[in-house]
């Protein structure tokens, strides 16, 4: 059975969470605090055996909690087997949806089957019941006296039983005296059998309850209610188990501590690791009077382990081994197992780093969970899995939660951009908290999210990104590559290359990477240089960017690959100045002639901006803008104005640029294509049959 929506109501934090659509793999995104806990918690109250506390109730909500609410509440799709169970049990209904709620009034699980027509009559189990009195007596009737008389029959004369349980105990116990008294009359055993089966068929088709209603809500909730599992705190084990404090703390006495190492309750994993090696521990005592008892013992285990969490580990399989050392102390030993077979970094557990740990621990506590509980079309509610590993890790974990989605509904909260996989509406779901109220709010409309919980999402957006750097296969036959400053570079470079309308300078044969801001410059180009890429930066002629075209210098980028603004042998400051002044300004007052008309601003003219004398157009501008600190025009937006020529560019309306910005910007695209035909002509011949 998988959940499809669910909606929480007046549960602490959250007012009204509306209805939130969820797929079969769900992140909840959030910031700390924001409410991603508080949703798995009340999830989990729609289980059987949970209660809903008073504490629970959000106290803003206190005239309304004083009618009935609907707590939480979940719409639930049953599958195909799920659907014929119930009909088998109860021929004339097909049940494909129902609902399944709490409320803050009735401590009981509740279910809502929407316009399927369930009988509400009373007493329509009485004709099965009476079938099987009939059937037993007919029975007792046919049989010798002397067998019959000493049968006692009384239980199956009186009402309808509210207990399938009694009714089977009942038969039971008049099977075993039948069988008992009549030994020697095979006949009569014989038609008993067949007896008894016909008269277990009636006897599954009472419906104990007074109504089809009552009695279809109790066959769902035994047999086909949904299990949600919470796991929140995943405690790692270390290397070294006190044998002896792990049996104390099992059996609820005090102890120092189960870790020989340090002292702390992990009770629970190391009872976990212990079932998934099948190690039983009184029979690891009986063994330690014989060594190669022992040894094949602990051998076993060890295997077990080893074959019980391989499945879920990510990247090159590990061997563990379980050693009893002196003091009662049972080690934890682990081994990398390379693809050529061979074994490194043999050690204690405690060794390794935590993120490996964690995550030891983590699929120990999952695997024995899942393994013990049979976790099949669960409902799986994680919390922060992999927090504070390593990203390469979380990825890990990411895969695991992947293959457990198909055979179970797994949601999970986390803020961690590498836990974000899917952006489809029901896998990728916002929680909010407004501070003022202190109410969170669920949407899945990510993208409106406000900027402090969209900045993982947006990370996790531009793994792609990360991914294009780091995989080598992609870098080594990637086209050419020019990293640029900014996302305005970018634009213009991709705008100008429509402008011009020449196959032979395009830019299209290029990645162009921006990187947002000077001080990414370095570290970016080093990246995608060392990483196989073709690579060309172009900067700005001002100081900083000239500061980081020595340091790329320093890290083995030849000069050919660093390109500089100019045009005619003329430096210039920015790929704004290859746009005649007269050209760029028209841009300019058409972009702020709206924007700051209130503030007085007029079209400015070439005069007005080039007075100031500073170099290139941008710093000019800004000169300007800085006059009129005091009347509100804020600061110069270079980027407003790239927006504006670009869209112009986009639409097929490049009327504002004249034919000499024509020209000039056509110089910049000659100016790189020279430069990549000249690298090519010069690199180490090894470099280029590496790209090819």
């Amino acid at each position: 059975m998988r959940l499809r929506k669910f909606r929480v109501q007046a549960f602490r934090c959250i007012h009204d969470s509306g209805d939130i659509v969820v797929g079969d793999l769900a992140a909840f995104v959030g910031r700390n605090e924001s409410g991603k806990t508080t949703i798995l918690q009340a999830l989990t109250m729609l289980n059987r055996d949970e209660m809903i506390s008073e504490l629970d109730l959000c106290d803003e909500m206190t005239e309304r909690l004083k009618s009935e609410i609907r707590i939480v509440e979940g719409d639930f799709e049953l599958n195909h087997d799920e659907t014929e169970i119930v009909k088998e049990r109860f021929p004339d209904l097909h049940i494909t949806k129902l609902k399944i709620f709490r409320t803050n009034k009735d401590p009981e699980i509740q279910y809502d089957f929407g316009d399927i027509k369930i009988s509400e009559e009373e007493d329509k189990n009485l004709e099965h019941w009476q079938n099987s009195t009939k059937q037993l007596s007919n029975f007792v009737e046919s049989i010798p006296n002397y067998i019959s008389k000493k049968l006692d029959t009384d239980f199956f004369t009186g009402n309808t039983p509210k207990d399938k349980k009694i009714i089977q105990d009942e038969l039971d116990e008049f099977d075993n005296t039948l069988q008992a008294i009549a030994t020697e009359e095979q006949q009569v055993i014989s038609e008993w059998e067949e007896t008894y089966t016909d008269i277990i068929k009636n006897v599954e088709k009472i419906l104990i309850d007074n109504t089809e209603s009552e009695a279809l809500k109790k066959f769902i909730g035994d047999n086909l209610h949904p299990r949600f599992v919470y796991f929140s705190d995943y405690k790692k084990i270390l290397g070294n188990i006190n044998l002896a404090e792990f049996i104390k703390e099992s059996e609820n006495e005090a102890s120092a501590g189960i870790e020989y190492i340090e002292g702390f309750d992990r009770a629970e994993t190391v009872r976990n690791l212990l079932y998934l090696a099948e190690l039983d521990i009184e029979k690891l005592e009986e063994f330690k009077s014989s060594p190669s008892k022992l040894i094949k013992f602990l051998n076993t285990a060890s295997k077990n382990l080893t074959q019980r969490l391989n499945p879920s580990w990510k990247g090159e399989a590990i061997n563990v081994e379980l050693r009893l050392n002196p003091g009662n102390i049972l080690s934890v030993v682990l081994s990398d197992v390379h693809k050529d077979g061979t074994i490194t970094n043999t050690g204690l557990l405690n060794r390794r780093a935590e993120g490996f740990k964690w995550t030891f621990s983590f699929i120990v506590n999952f695997a024995a969970e899942t393994q013990r509980s049979e976790l099949k079309e669960a409902i799986l509610l994680l919390d922060e899995p992999a927090r504070n590993l390593h990203p390469t890790q979380q990825a890990g974990i990411s895969d695991l939660l992947k293959n457990l989605a198909g055979s179970n509904q797994v949601l999970y909260a986390t803020h961690s951009p590498f836990m974000i996989f899917d952006y489809t509406p029901g896998n990728l779901l916002v929680v909010e908290l407004d501070k003022k109220k202190h109410l969170s709010r669920i949407f899945y409309d990510y993208w409106k999210a406000d900027d402090d919980t969209l900045t993982p999402i947006l990370y996790g957006l531009s793994k792609g990104l990360v991914g294009s750097i780091t995989d080598r296969g992609v870098g080594y036959n990637s086209r050419p590559l020019i990293i640029v400053e900014s996302m305005s570079d970018t634009m213009y470079l991709n705008a100008f290359d429509k402008f011009l309308q020449d196959p032979n300078i395009s830019m299209n044969p290029l990645n162009v990477v921006p990187a947002y801001s000077k001080n990414s410059v370095l570290p970016l180009s080093i990246f995608y240089h060392t990483h196989g890429y073709n690579t060309f930066v172009l900067l700005d002629n001002d100081y900083e960017s000239n500061q980081i075209a020595e340091q790329l210098k320093n890290n083995k980028i030849s000069e050919t690959q660093i390109i500089f603004f100019e045009s005619n042998g003329n430096l210039l400051q920015s790929i704004e100045d290859y746009m005649v002044t007269e050209d760029y300004l028209y841009a300019v007052n058409q972009t702020y002639e709206i924007k700051l008309r209130r503030e007085g601003f007029t079209n400015l003219t070439k005069e007005e901006v080039l007075i100031h004398g500073k170099n290139g157009i941008i710093e000019n501008l800004k000169a300007v803008w800085n006059e009129h600190s005091d009347d509100d025009w804020g600061e110069f937006e270079k980027e407003e104005v790239c927006r504006y020529i670009s869209g112009k560019i986009a639409l097929g309306d490049a009327s504002l640029l004249t034919e000499k910005t024509r020209d000039r910007t056509r110089t910049l695209y000659r100016i790189i294509a020279e430069r990549i035909r000249q690298y090519q002509n010069t690199a180490p011949i090894e470099q280029f049959s590496n790209e090819s």
